[in-house]
């Protein structure tokens, strides 16, 4: 089956760090079974070949950005995390007819992108000005490597390490400033230190640690499952408040959070407020001390933790959803289509899920059907893939409220055509329809997959009964 090409392009320009490769490898890592991933470096170096290729294929590529658009195809998906992109260069990109990813923690100018995705807590849609983009923001859309979105197995966990990170450059190279803070606690400890490739003070933290009385371990370019140990093997982790931050959350572990550049403020305020497992520091208004770190170490690790590991989930599913949109189209049906529906309505898992099971005669579909594309008060959509019908979804009003139907033929399910045939029934049904009213779905609830598909369109489960003898569950769309 050929699979969708999703280009990659992560800020990877000298003396930055690699968090935004970290976070496009996290993001390949969630949907490489399903897609074709290529990651386009604009600054290529064998390090980053090294990473990158473990993860996906590498493309060589030029630091001029036309020479990027020259390398993309029509109907790429297209993600980009790199703050040079602006966005005249998202319209050059759009203009291509490839569909558009972000991941963006700065909303300060228009967007243009298909899809954003910032998962720094407690930032607003009303913080965007992105109207034509679907925004996936917070926790719930966590950037994480494999190694956190899975429990840790291991037999001989001592739990008495202090672990140390501050991201792979450490511009401020807090790392030292930590180490040297920690000589002031009366106790010897054993601590693990991480850093990146481009971590510039290496001679400096050296220095520090062969005068420690600590038993110091430093590990530089550590892969994500050694990363995920050693957070995991952690009495207390003293990190920036950045991914490292959410990576440490994802494992449940008390932490010392340090914000040092703007970028990271988000993170720090949702944190701070929300996490009882934790000690956050603005480093412009407050240094790290020993008493922090006396205070730190007696916190005991959450039980309920912030992060539910179910974000690579959701992340997929939007793939899939501007991969469909991308070649799916709904038209309104006609007279023409009603042997389409015909073969659709007594497909036998359709008749399963239906409040009505018993097999529909054409006597009785014709006059349905003619019924219903007649009336004023229904709106039938006939779905097509690549031009061929695949489903429909139809909306009926009914005095203040329309009631939505959908099904998708057999051949076309497992496809993940649903939550796109949902969100654009909906918008059409208005368009159409010239009403902005409650869409409300009654749906079996042996029907899960169903209840999922119209949950993932901002449908809110309000009550269950019985119809037609049959548990159901009613959702609305205000």
């Amino acid at each position: 089956m050929h699979k969708t090409r999703v280009v990659i392009k992560p800020d990877t320009t000298p003396g930055i760090g690699l968090g935004h490769l970290y976070r496009c490898l996290s993001i390949i890592s969630m949907i490489k079974d399903y897609f074709d991933c290529i990651l386009y470096d604009s600054f290529p170096t064998k390090k980053i070949e090294q990473i990158a290729s473990t993860y996906c294929k590498y493309e060589k590529g030029k630091q001029l950005f036309g020479s990027f658009l020259e390398f993309l195809n029509e109907d790429d998906i297209v993600l980009v995390d790199d703050y040079n992109i602006n966005a005249k260069d998202e319209l050059a990109i759009k203009q291509l007819k490839t569909m558009l990813v972000l991941i963006d923690d700065n909303f300060f100018r228009k967007y243009h992108a298909d899809l954003i995705i910032n998962h720094c807590p407690g930032i607003k849609p009303n913080q965007y000005n992105a109207p034509k983009s679907k925004l996936l923001l917070g926790l719930d859309y966590a950037i994480l490597r494999p190694a956190f979105l899975a429990p840790i197995k291991s037999s001989n966990i001592n739990n008495d390490n202090i672990f140390i990170c501050f991201g792979g450059d450490d511009s401020k190279n807090l790392t030292s400033q930590t180490i040297k803070t920690l000589e002031k606690v009366s106790t010897q400890l054993n601590i693990k230190v991480v850093i990146g490739p481009r971590f510039a003070n290496k001679n400096k933290l050296n220095t520090e640690i062969e005068k420690s009385k600590h038993n110091i371990e430093l590990l530089a370019s550590v892969n994500e499952l050694e990363m995920a140990k050693l957070i995991h093997s952690s009495k207390l982790c003293i990190v920036a408040c950045s991914s490292i931050l959410i990576e440490v959350k994802a494992m449940g572990v008390p932490c010392i959070g340090i914000k040092y550049v703007n970028n990271q403020e988000s993170i720090f305020n949702y944190f701070n407020i929300y996490d009882k497992s934790g000690i956050y520091i603005d480093n412009d208004k407050e240094s790290f001390s020993v008493r922090l770190f006396n205070k730190a170490i007696k916190l005991d690790k959450p039980s309920n933790e912030l992060i539910d590991k179910e974000s690579g989930k959701r992340i997929l599913n939007n793939f899939f959803d501007l991969r469909n949109k991308s070649k799916l189209i709904l038209k309104e049906a006609l007279s023409e289509d009603a042997l389409t529906y015909f073969k659709l309505v007594n497909d036998p898992q359709v008749r399963k899920n239906s409040f009505q099971t018993d097999h529909i005669t054409i006597k009785r579909h014709l006059t349905w059907f003619k019924n219903k594309i007649l009336s004023k008060n229904s709106f039938l959509f006939l779905a097509k893939l690549n031009n061929v019908p695949c489903g429909q979804i139809r909306f009926d009003i009914d005095k203040q409220s329309a009631f939505v139907d959908i099904s998708v033929a057999k051949n076309f399910r497992g496809k993940h055509l649903s939550p796109c045939i949902i969100e654009l029934g909906i918008k059409m049904f208005k368009e159409k329809s010239k009403k902005n009213i409650p869409i409300i779905a009654e749906i079996k609830i042996t029907n899960q997959k169903s209840i999922n598909s119209f949950k993932r369109n901002n449908f809110i489960e309000t009550k269950r009964k019985k119809i037609n003898g049959f548990d159901s569950v009613i959702l609305i769309h205000e």
